[in-house]
């Protein structure tokens, strides 16, 4: 049985479990969108094949420096009138 790789095995000390999560999903769908491209049948999930690319080295998570940070938005409230404009 092939050793299955940990978050913290992963993950570098204060690296963002959610970026790792978005990561390998992106890498998932890039797998099985190059294998239907190219006519491929899988023997194994994209999500394994992705988990197992950060865990071999092949990809790394990279993290902008502002990762965390909560920038300034505007929050807008609409009335429920002009909600029915949209419809």
């Amino acid at each position: 049985m092939m050793h299955r790789p940990s978050v913290p095995e992963l993950l570098k000390p204060g690296q963002s479990y959610y970026s790792l999560v978005v990561a390998v999903a992106k890498r998932a769908r890039e797998i099985a969108e190059n294998a239907d491209k190219n006519g491929e049948i899988l023997t194994e999930k994209p999500v394994k094949m992705a988990i197992d690319d950060f865990a071999k080295g092949r990809y790394k998570l990279i993290e902008s420096d502002d990762i965390g940070v909560i920038h300034d938005r505007e929050l807008r409230s609409t009335d429920s009138s002009d909600l029915d404009d949209i419809a």
